[in-house]
């Protein structure tokens, strides 16, 4: 199943939950204690009332390989960061690259499975304490990345303790399966023969926002009758771990180097939604023709 069908059919989930609340003043419908499951080779929710926005996705992956806290970069592609930067600072927290592109998670993960191929420690840790902090805008919504092998598979469990699905899960799907992809072609060279298994994605509280309600309502009524666009799958390799760091490769450096040469002087974006989808084509598969 594409991941627009399983987007549509978790809005149909959150509304029969029949669910509501007012966090902050806002109404959402929500869901409790939410699963589901997504193919890593397909995370690309598109609609027609709601095309998926290639050029947030371009920058959100090339802000996060680059590690970069500082909101400038990526307020290019959305002024949505400017509103959660930390108190007498221009720096965000939930810059997930800075969480765990390094030898304490991503190698973590690396080395648990190739010491024990059927490890159960190899996770990665997104929220932390420090961020428990008062006046803190951006509390990290990813609890933490779990990763084990059965049957001679890859697989990922991802676990968040909230999750926007218009403006979180929609592009927290495509970047989780990419830190899949990475790990299993890492460990492809320790386990030549390893398949990628399936991604599973738990959400605590897994809602939407009065503003989306409309258009919650029209993807709803959407019939979904094309697989185009949907995938998402790594060329070559992009994150590197020697056993003492983690870095990037010589090809996430050029896709990074890509992206970044499209912001102008005044921080508008040189390429259109078309032009970056064509750039990521550069490096992924984004078709199933």
């Amino acid at each position: 199943m594409s991941f627009s069908n399983t987007f549509k059919n978790i809005i149909n989930h959150i509304e029969e939950q029949n669910q509501s609340a007012d966090p902050r003043g806002l109404k959402v419908k929500e869901s409790i204690l939410s699963s589901f499951m997504i193919s890593p080779a397909t995370p690309i929710a598109n609609f027609e009332k709601r095309k998926f926005n290639w050029k947030y996705l371009a920058g959100e992956l090339a802000w996060y390989l680059k590690k970069n806290r500082d909101v400038d970069f990526i307020g290019a592609f959305s002024n949505f960061w400017g509103t959660l930067t930390n108190p007498d600072s221009n720096e965000i927290n939930s810059n997930y690259g800075s969480l765990v592109f390094n030898k304490e998670q991503f190698g973590w993960v690396i080395d648990s499975l190739v010491a024990d191929k059927n490890s159960r420690q190899a996770i990665m840790f997104f929220n932390q304490p420090k961020f428990q902090f008062e006046g803190n805008k951006d509390f990290v919504c990813t609890m933490y990345a779990n990763f084990f092998i059965r049957d001679n598979k890859l697989n990922m469990k991802i676990q968040m303790r909230s999750n926007d699905i218009f403006y979180g899960l929609t592009f927290d799907a495509p970047f989780f399966a990419f830190l899949q992809q990475s790990v299993h072609i890492k460990l492809l060279e320790t386990y030549p023969d390893l398949e990628l298994g399936q991604y599973y994605h738990f959400a605590d509280n897994l809602h939407f926002y009065e503003r989306h309600f409309d258009l919650a309502k029209s993807i709803q009524e959407e019939t979904i009758d094309r697989e185009a666009e949907s995938t998402f799958v790594l060329k070559e390799k992009f994150i590197e771990y020697d056993g003492a760091k983690v870095f990037l490769t010589q090809a996430a450096e050029k896709f990074c180097r890509s992206v970044y040469e499209t912001i102008n002087e005044d921080k508008t974006t040189s390429l259109d939604r078309e032009g970056y989808k064509e750039l990521l084509g550069e490096y992924f598969v984004l078709s199933n023709e």
